[in-house]
């Protein structure tokens, strides 16, 4: 026997089970054995010999199981308790073993038998075969058994051939019984066996025509034959099924001798009509060859009448030989008609689905419902006398038109009729696949056969349609390589598609193909870094796409009907998104989505810059984040949000992105409260690929959108690389570190964030004098300009709070204090250091306070009257953590703790840190846990800022308000030296005192808006000295373009 065989548990290649007295004799087994159980026992012969005979037995087999015992020949040879007739039954003898075995997880597994306790008899046996897993020629110690030993004897391996897993070709279990021969001495004795099966050749089934299985006859006698031509005869065999050998050699004989069918291998020959596969007695116009070497050739047809009567013939013009499609002529209707009739009145929700698929409990209405393969299912429906057209056409049983063999392939219908048409669906809906102007669905559908293999068309539908996770829109790429891929030339999905871009176009690569194939659904924008001597990394889509939780995606990407998909594809995240979302096409939101792209890699190459040169390629990731767009679609009210099948609330409306896409793929998710903008999935484990942003209420493709995007990714990437890989801070906790710190604000911002400490690392904006933030993240493009840009910012901002406080309080008036300053408190957390910022009004003591200076508002830790709010703030929770500090705002304190700070103050404070010392220094040093042991040996419980300030300056401050005065000092002393001039309000300014003046003449007007409430509370305006403070930054910050010079002279 010659074949392929695969199975669930208990799986061989003649029998499974030899009762008492079963005999098998000068037989042989040669191909592959599969079993897939989980509890099996596997055989090449047989899976247990209970008191029969095996002798001269032959396997050459490539044996593969996930958990079994095993072996080459027969497993288990086992007799009854009864010693004394032992040896005279349950034999295996004179037997050879050749091929390989691989059990994934091993129990007893052997070359050439795994057990034999009782009593089996295995003796004179010979194995050529490689173990992987295993022992090489007997795997137990019955072989030492002490009764039933003894009938274990003469049993040999193979010098050179014979391996178990540690390739030393060696059993040294029992030396005197396990022996080893050379490779003659192994074939002189195989030779003594006398077994002839394995050269037995058998007369050829006529149904195997069907199937393109070409006989092994021997053309040598005809007339015509040419030895020159001999891989000819073979091949042409495949494109004339029915006729004798004389027409072939004829016919093959026209052929130049250097011609493809007479240098090359025929795997199949499929007719076609123009780019469209012919699976059934349509007309064609061409035929496509295809050989094993991967390649193809097309061939014109013109239709003939000549031949025979009951097959469909045409003549190949190109070459002047007859072709004739692989199938017979004849009136199928009986047998389509009654194949119809079963699967006609089968709907997707009913009982032999249900059944059929294990799903017959309360929720299987909406078990069925999230395979989202309605459409499919439907249009299977509709068209269905045509496809069993093609489907009994393609059968190999249809030569036979006998009444029983026809009633055999309804009774497999009727008892798989599930199978078969969720089969159907299943292939129809992710299958059509093009390749320039090819759609491989047919192929897939009914001509298995095309890629080399024998298959049974209806077999093959009823297997791919029978478990749930065969059909499952999120297990496309798993299920190919378990269920499809050994019906092809390809181990898995991205090979198979590789195999057939090479075959059908002329597309060099899988990334160009890609996009070529999805061209009129998808929209696919790829951004390389831009950053210089970044080497060669992985940014394309489909690259990304092959890649863990991804590939998931390929096939529904492929397959779109009314969804207008776009990717941004980048070296460390891939973002999903829709034009239906916005309510427009693709055509017309390109440009949008552009930038949106552009934004994207603007931030992540920032990042890329930045970070440490330890991390920094981490962000060149293998599974790329995934970024999924929310289901917010315009033009449907708030929230907008379809349910988990497409539907919308407000019309009767179908979401097509939730049908194709994101629903089959296990990718929905509620609108969570239409609250969020969007949020981050984030694990222990910072290298946890189920890493994802998830957008809510917010567009992916907007300005908010790339902040939001920002935001989100520096959850997922802040541990890999922005913290150096040093990890966050004891005491804090991730909304600490995005919003007002590391996110970069938009200018439709909701919560506070535009004009807020902050970072632009993804807008590209004009320098004209009305900015925030660094107008162009790609010029700061070193580590080093980053930190001469922050330098700046912070120089800045602490130069204009000095002008603000010193020209505040130069006017001598209590009240007008009171109302302009409040406190930043300490709140400690229970009994640790750790402490949160709890920013008040002045208390009684605080207001009776006469301020002379900059260095008192410091020591009390006062700040400026504005936001932040008065309250307490958190940053490890999920509320306060978010607070954005205004820029305009003064904070002159630093609030030490000899714990973690406050939210707000570790926010300001770090912004200083990283301005006064830069990123390596000061960033990382306050903002991570980067002297956590440092601080633990020098008897420290929890990591404060004063251990910190302490390390960053080199001893220099131990508290963050001796740093903050000095950096005070310093701004003023080289301000009053002079420093970039500007104009406000048609005054130009050169110094501190310029400045100076224009800051007391603001605090002055706002001064006259004193109010006094019912408790005798002072407030005051503080327009103009904002106005100003906003002014002189904005022009200070075009001036330098961006802080790229120094504001000081």
């Amino acid at each position: 026997m010659a074949g392929s065989v695969t199975g669930n548990n208990d799986v061989a290649g003649i029998v499974n089970k030899i009762d008492e007295d079963g005999k098998i004799e000068n037989v042989a087994f040669i191909g592959k054995i599969n079993s897939v159980g989980n509890n099996s026992t596997v055989g090449g012969i047989a899976g247990s010999n209970y008191m029969g005979f095996v002798n001269r037995a032959y396997v050459d087999a490539t044996i593969t199981a996930q958990n079994a015992n095993a072996s080459m020949l027969v497993p288990y040879v086992t007799y009854m308790l009864n010693s004394w007739k032992s040896g005279t039954k349950a034999r295996v003898t004179n037997s050879v073993a050749k091929g390989v075995l691989d059990v994934k997880n091993t129990r007893y597994v052997g070359g050439i038998v795994a057990k034999t306790w009782p009593y089996g008899a295995v003796q004179d046996n010979v194995t050529y075969a490689k173990v992987v897993k295993g022992q090489e020629i007997f795997a137990s110690n019955d072989v030492d058994d002490e009764d039933g030993g003894p009938h274990i004897k003469d049993l040999f391996g193979v010098i050179g051939y014979s391996s178990a897993e540690d390739g030393t070709g060696r059993d040294t279990k029992s030396p005197k019984k396990l022996k080893h021969l050379t490779k003659e001495e192994a074939d002189k004795r195989v030779e003594g066996y006398k077994i002839t099966a394995d050269t037995f050749v058998s007369e050829p089934y006529a149904l195997n025509t069907l199937n393109n299985v070409s006989s092994q006859a021997d053309f040598a006698n005809i007339q015509d034959y040419k030895p020159e031509y001999k891989q000819a005869y073979k091949n042409i065999e495949k494109l004339q099924p029915f006729y004798n050998k004389d027409y072939i050699v004829y016919q093959a004989n026209k052929l130049a001798k250097d011609h493809n069918l007479n240098t090359k291998d025929v795997l199949s020959v499929t007719p076609m009509k123009d780019s469209n596969f012919v699976t059934d007695l349509s007309d064609a116009n061409k035929i496509i060859v295809h050989y094993a070497d991967g390649t193809k050739d097309y061939f014109k047809l013109s239709d003939s009448s000549e031949g025979l009567s009951n097959v469909k013939e045409y003549t190949v013009t190109d070459l002047g030989i007859t072709y004739t499609p692989n199938i017979v002529q004849k009136d199928h209707s009986s047998l389509i008609n009654g194949i119809v009739d079963i699967l006609k009145p089968i709907e997707l929700q009913s009982d032999p689905i249900y059944q059929k698929l294990g799903r017959t409990g309360g929720n299987k209405v909406n078990a069925i419902k999230n395979l989202y393969l309605e459409e499919s299912f439907d249009a299977v429906k509709n068209n269905l006398t045509s496809l069993v057209t093609k489907l009994v056409e393609n059968e190999d049983h249809q030569l036979n038109q006998s009444p029983a063999a026809q009633q055999m392939i309804l009774d497999k219908v009727e008892k798989n009729k599930a199978a078969l048409l969720l089969g159907l669906t299943y292939l129809n809906r992710y299958y059509g696949v093009k390749f320039d102007d090819v759609n491989i669905k047919e192929l897939m559908l009914f001509k298995p056969d095309f890629y080399g293999n024998n298959v049974d068309v209806l077999d093959r539908l009823i297997e791919i349609g029978s478990k749930e996770n065969n059909i499952s829109g999120s297990r496309t790429y798993d299920a190919f390589g378990e269920v499809l891929a050994k019906y092809t030339k390809s181990g898995d999905l991205n090979d198979f598609l590789n195999y057939n871009r090479k075959l059908f176009t002329t597309i060099d690569n899988m990334n160009d193909w890609f996009i070529d194939a999805t061209k009129d659904k998808v929209y696919v924008v790829e951004k390389a870094s831009q950053n210089q001597g970044v080497g060669e990394h992985k940014y394309r889509a489909y690259d990304n796409l092959t890649r863990g939780l991804h590939r998931k995606m390929i096939l529904p990407l492929l397959n779109l009907d009314k969804t207008q998909m776009f990717l941004i594809s980048t070296y460390d995240t891939m973002s999903y998104g829709t034009a239906n979302k916005y309510n427009t096409t693709l055509e017309k939101f390109k440009p949008e989505i552009d930038l949106a792209a552009q934004r994207q890699i603007n931030y992540l190459d920032f990042w890329q810059r930045l970070a440490t040169d330890k991390v920094k390629d981490r962000l060149f990731k293998d599974i790329v984040i995934p970024v999924w767009e929310g289901y917010y679609v315009w033009g449907h009210g708030w929230p907008g949000w379809p349910d988990r099948y497409g539907q919308f609330k407000d019309s009767k409306d179908i979401y097509a992105p939730i049908r194709e896409i994101y629903g089959p793929v296990g990718e929905y998710y509620g609108d969570n409260g239409a609250v969020a903008g969007a949020y981050a999935s984030i694990y222990d484990n910072a290298y946890d690929n189920r890493a994802k942003v998830t957008f809510i209420m917010s567009n992916v493709v907007s300005e908010y959108g790339a902040s939001a995007f920002t935001h989100e990714t520096t959850h997922i990437n802040d541990r890999i690389a922005y913290f150096g890989d040093y990890g966050r801070r004891e005491g804090t906790d991730v909304e600490a570190y995005a919003q007002g710190l590391l996110q970069s604000p938009a200018t439709q911002g909701h919560q506070g964030e535009y004009g807020a400490l902050g970072l632009n690392m993804a807008f590209e904006r004009p320098n004209d004098g009305n900015q925030w933030y660094d107008t162009n993240p790609n010029k700061l493009n070193s580590r080093e300009a980053i930190d001469r840009y922050m330098k700046g910012y912070n120089d800045t901002l602490m130069l204009l709070d000095s002008l603000e406080g010193e020209a505040v309080l130069s006017q001598g008036n209590r009240d007008l204090n009171n109302a302009w300053f409040k406190k930043v408190d300490k709140e400690m957390r229970g009994s640790s250091k750790n402490q949160y910022d709890k920013v008040r009004p002045l208390n009684d003591s605080e207001k009776a306070m006469t301020l002379t200076s900059i260095d008192d508002l410091v020591d009390n830790n006062f700040m400026t009257n504005r936001g932040p709010g008065n309250g307490v703030y958190k940053p490890e929770d999920f509320a306060s953590a978010y607070v954005n500090v205004p820029m305009m705002s003064a904070i002159y304190g630093g609030n030490t703790s000899e714990g973690s700070p406050g939210a707000m103050s570790f926010k300001h404070n770090t912004f200083r840190l990283w301005g006064y010392y830069g990123y390596e220094k000061g960033f990382l040093g306050y903002a991570t846990n980067k002297y956590k042991q440092e601080a633990k040996a020098a008897g420290k419980s929890t990591l404060g800022d004063d251990f910190i300030i302490s390390k960053i300056s080199d001893g220099q401050f131990t508290s963050l308000e001796a740093f903050k005065k000095a950096y005070f000092k310093e701004v003023k002393e080289k301000a009053s030296h002079g420093m970039t001039p500007v104009t406000i309000d048609g005054t130009s300014v050169a110094s501190y005192n310029d400045l100076l003046t224009l800051f007391k003449d603001a605090v002055a007007k706002d001064a006259a808006s004193i109010k006094t409430d019912k408790n005798g509370n002072k407030s005051v305006s503080t327009s103009h000295t904002t106005k100003l403070k906003e002014a002189v930054y904005k022009k200070l910050l075009q001036e330098t373009d961006s802080f790229t010079s120094s504001i000081f002279k």
